[in-house]
């Protein structure tokens, strides 16, 4: 829901900076790939060692930046299928790279009754939302559309946040543990709304 809505924001807060960026001679797919890497990186090193608030900071600050390249696209008129396909790619090795340093910092750093919790929360956020976005691409590719659903990817990267920024204020590391679990739910439900979308366009135009 908020990645169909939040783009005129993006746009407004980060206008400037692809407007820069455009005339410094950066490639969007540059952006892409540069905020891809670095946002994993960033989660990958800083979550499993307990470096939430820096950790949390820096990789908010990548993922929001990955705002830039359509814009920079669209500003330089360089839109393309292998754009969108590497800024796909690009995200799925960002978001597992999250959640799997969540599952990390569970496994080194959460009290030990809500461990498990965390571990096998984030794994299932990974795995679930992993198939949010794979649902669409293959409804795509058999010529059916499927944006919808009420966790895409800004809102369970959202939740996420939510939930590390409350552990940082001290909330049990249960909060986290179920959070995670809620979150691959959320995940699941969205799969099962794009599978039922799809399916009721086939149906239609079967029917037509």
């Amino acid at each position: 829901m908020l990645s169909r809505s939040g783009r005129p924001l993006g746009e407004l807060l980060f206008g400037p900076i692809a407007k820069a960026f455009v005339k410094m001679g950066i490639s969007a797919n540059t952006v892409t790939v540069v905020g891809g890497i670095a946002s994993s990186l960033s989660a990958l090193i800083f979550f499993p060692n307990n470096m939430l608030v820096v950790g949390t900071i820096v990789t908010s600050i990548l993922v929001i930046f990955d705002n830039l390249d359509g814009q920079m696209a669209r500003m330089t008129g360089t839109s393309s299928k292998w754009g969108a396909f590497l800024d796909s790619t690009m995200d799925r090795f960002s978001d597992s790279a999250i959640f799997a340093a969540l599952a990390l910092w569970g496994y080194l750093h959460a009290d030990e009754a809500a461990s498990f919790a965390v571990v096998t929360g984030a794994l299932a956020a990974l795995v679930l939302g992993s198939i949010v976005p794979y649902v669409r691409a293959r409804a795509e590719g058999v010529g059916y559309t499927a944006s919808v659903g009420i966790a895409e990817r800004a809102d369970r990267l959202l939740i996420a946040l939510i939930l590390i920024l409350a552990t940082i204020f001290g909330a049990s590391h249960w909060v986290m543990g179920i959070g995670l679990w809620i979150l691959g739910g959320l995940a699941l439900i969205t799969v099962i709304q794009r599978m039922v979308f799809v399916y009721k366009q086939m149906k239609e135009a079967s029917d037509a």
